[in-house]
């Protein structure tokens, strides 16, 4: 009894570390969508650039030319990839997303993002190569034991840096004028003009908030992946899947998601093997279109975002 104690705590805190990286990409596609109602297909690539951004910062600018520490290091590294997709967000929306806005209609956007998405896969395979990178976490060196219970600095670091970035972009939207302006432009982009608050503004903010999300994800997944230009495609999949089933365009809901995708694979691996994990997760996303199509928490245009 108390063996399964114990592996259910473990097998809980993984789930739970899990379902944070999830939760951090995943949320980049709620803001857009509940923003903008739009899907940005380009998503899975803010998460490749920012893996590729820390492993460069850490392992090449960082340890190797400046001499700074691994730990140090990598943190910088964290926060690297959260600039680059920053300025990545308001590359593009400058570039391509304010041209297409000004012409109207929905469906240029959303072409636009397919196309973006073959540009940055093609533009990282010309410059790193087909060659997988792998990238080491000083932090996964040190472990802490509790009983039967592992926890690495890594995950706890993982941990901290997620539930800090929610609760800040939570504390933004519910608290801060900016946020409050960004949820009136989500619920009626006219009207929210009429007041005086500029939507091109806010929804350019909101871009570069979904690619500083995603792109901090990859350099917090990175360790746990191998590198190519191609590697957010896996997790773009499944971020999709629990934007649906949290419910489209719904922060709470796509955090609810998350953690339970996450959840749900780490006693999947336990008790039925890894290679079941998508199939298990993909038959959670078909139950929920069939029982429940609006999502964990129903989509109400008056509270997104």
């Amino acid at each position: 009894m108390i063996d399964f104690l114990y592996l259910f705590a473990q097998q809980t805190i993984n789930g739970v570390y899990l379902g944070l990286m999830y939760v951090m990409v995943a949320l980049g596609l709620t803001l857009i969508y509940g923003v903008m109602n739009q899907i940005n297909f380009a998503h899975s690539d803010f998460v490749t650039c920012g893996a590729f951004a820390a492993y460069f910062v850490s392992t090449r600018l960082a340890t190797k030319w400046l001499g700074i520490p691994d730990t140090l290091g990598y943190v910088l590294s964290v926060f690297a990839s959260l600039f680059v997709g920053t300025l990545l967000g308001l590359l593009i929306n400058a570039i391509v997303f304010v041209p297409l806005r000004k012409n109207g209609g929905q469906l240029r956007p959303l072409i636009a993002t397919i196309g973006i998405s073959v540009l940055i896969e093609n533009g990282l395979l010309a410059w790193v190569g087909p060659v997988p990178y792998q990238f080491d976490s000083p932090f996964t060196q040190v472990t802490y034991r509790l009983g039967k219970i592992f926890l690495s600095q890594q995950n706890i670091l993982v941990i901290l840096i997620t539930v800090g970035s929610v609760a800040a972009i939570y504390a933004f939207l519910k608290y801060t004028f900016l946020g409050k302006a960004l949820r009136a432009v989500a619920q009626d982009r006219e009207t929210a003009g009429l007041m005086g608050i500029n939507p091109n503004f806010l929804i350019g903010l909101t871009i570069a908030m979904s690619s500083a999300l995603a792109s901090m994800a990859g350099a917090m997944l990175g360790p746990s992946l191998v590198l190519t230009p191609f590697v957010g495609t896996g997790l773009i999949v499944k971020s999709f899947a629990i934007v649906i089933i949290g419910g489209f365009g719904n922060m709470e809901g796509t955090i609810l998601a998350g953690l339970l995708v996450g959840l749900i694979e780490a006693f999947t691996v336990q008790y039925l093997g890894s290679g079941l994990i998508d199939l298990v997760v993909f038959v959670l996303l078909l139950v929920m279109l069939v029982v429940k199509p609006s999502g964990l928490i129903a989509e109400r245009k008056e509270v997104n975002v």
